[in-house]
């Protein structure tokens, strides 16, 4: 069997990997943002509505890399919560907009600050250069693998 062929059996799937780190990591971000009481995945959301006023919602779920339903299933509780808003396309009723909310930048300000405590934390173990390194890398998968 040669080296390419070994790779392709269920003990090196790419995803699995993948998953598995992103869990990992993903436990010292929600233990660090805990007290904002924003979730790992609804930190993006807050950050990539931060520097803009508004987004269409089909422009936010491709800057997320995340299918429409999945997002809108993302902010109903932030929408529930009063930290984003829904406000309505004055040129076109059928276009979804949202918005980061005042009480939503609060929030955010606060999530921050625990996000940058994990960043730390997770930089302390795998180094700067690992970190480009990997950086790099992924998102160059991402680009080979996107539509």
């Amino acid at each position: 069997m040669s080296a390419a062929d070994e790779l392709l059996t269920p003990a090196h799937c790419i995803s699995n990997s993948l998953q598995k780190t992103a869990r990992a990591v993903a436990r010292i971000y929600a233990e660090e943002m805990r007290a904002s009481g924003l979730t790992r995945g609804q930190f993006p959301i807050l950050e990539s509505l931060a520097t803009v006023k508004v987004l269409p919602l089909s422009v936010l779920a491709r800057r997320l890399y995340l299918d429409r339903t999945t997002l809108t299933r993302n902010l109903t509780p932030l929408e529930r919560d009063g930290l984003v808003l829904r406000p309505p396309d004055p040129l076109d009723a059928r276009v979804r907009q949202v918005a980061i909310s005042p009480a939503g930048r609060r929030t955010l300000r606060t999530a921050r600050r625990g996000w940058k405590r994990a960043q730390k934390r997770v930089l302390e173990r795998i180094g700067v250069d690992g970190w480009r390194t990997l950086e790099t890398t992924l998102r160059d998968l991402r680009r080979a693998v996107s539509d």
